[in-house]
């Protein structure tokens, strides 16, 4: 019978195309048969073994990632004549239209088996978001920035992989997240003529605070909000600061892991304060 080539397949697609294989080359076999009655012994052998396949590997498989049950009986029908075929001396033609009779069901039956290893992928990973808030920020930036939206996704998955040993990419992530969102509203050249704007010392552009009061200004947000976003700011830029200068001491690398998360935790708190405000996300 037919085997999977090494590196054919992944090993949840090697029982599905094993079957396959052989169900092509026991059709091929029929096929070239030359009597009228299929009487070779070792042949009906080959066809018991691909039945046994079918109901032993495959249809377990198939009931597992809940493939309905009339898909399944569609497949069983064929396997169930097929081994009666092979008790026996029956026609060679009986064989040719049982297999042409499952051969046909594989494109359909393929399509629902991928639908259920879909279901079940889903069901087993965790939810990507965990709160209203995140789903709300990331739609939101998606729509307005996608490079953005990418990097505070980022930050989500960093803080949901409890096995990650460093965290400050992870803080960077956020403050990505947050400077692509004031680029995008707030243009240096845009926050550099509004009026009484001056640059602060030692910068050529207007840092990320400014932008900030730049936008809710112009929004004619209150200053006790305004002052609270620059305060924010001020707080994450400080924070990415730290973790990008904190070196790991190699006799507690575990507590450095849990205490820099939690600093990652609180950093993106802050950042998605100021985002819902800019983005006016509530």
């Amino acid at each position: 019978m037919a085997t999977v080539p090494p590196g054919g397949a992944t090993p949840l697609d090697q029982p599905w195309d094993a079957f396959w294989q052989d169900l092509e080359a026991f059709y091929r076999s029929i096929t070239r048969y030359g009597a009228k009655n299929i009487n070779a012994q070792a042949l009906r052998e080959d066809g018991r073994r691909l039945v046994q396949r079918y109901f032993r590997e495959v249809r377990p498989e198939l009931q597992r990632l809940g493939l309905a049950g009339e898909t399944l009986a569609s497949l069983d029908a064929p396997m169930q004549t097929l081994l009666r075929l092979t008790g026996g001396n029956n026609s060679k033609a009986s064989y040719v239209t049982t297999l042409r009779s499952a051969r046909a069901l594989r494109a359909s039956v393929e399509a629902e088996r991928e639908q259920g290893f879909a279901r079940a992928l889903s069901a087993a990973s965790p939810p990507l978001f965990g709160s209203k808030l995140e789903v709300d920020l990331h739609t939101t930036l998606e729509s307005l920035d996608p490079t953005g939206a990418n990097s505070y996704l980022q930050a989500i998955l960093d803080l949901a992989d409890m096995e990650r040993l460093s965290h400050r990419g992870t803080a960077s992530e956020l403050r990505e997240t947050l400077r692509e969102v004031l680029d995008h509203l707030a243009p240096d050249n845009a926050v550099m003529k509004s009026p009484g704007f001056t640059l602060e010392k030692n910068r050529t552009t207007p840092t990320m605070k400014q932008k900030a009061r730049f936008i809710l200004k112009s929004r004619g947000t209150p200053g006790g909000a305004r002052t609270s976003a620059e305060s924010a700011i001020e707080r994450i830029e400080d924070g990415t600061a730290a973790l990008a200068r904190s070196v790991y001491d190699r006799g507690s690398i575990s507590s450095h892991v849990t205490s820099a998360r939690t600093e990652v935790v609180h950093l993106k708190r802050y950042v998605e304060a100021v985002l819902a405000e800019l983005l006016q996300v509530h």
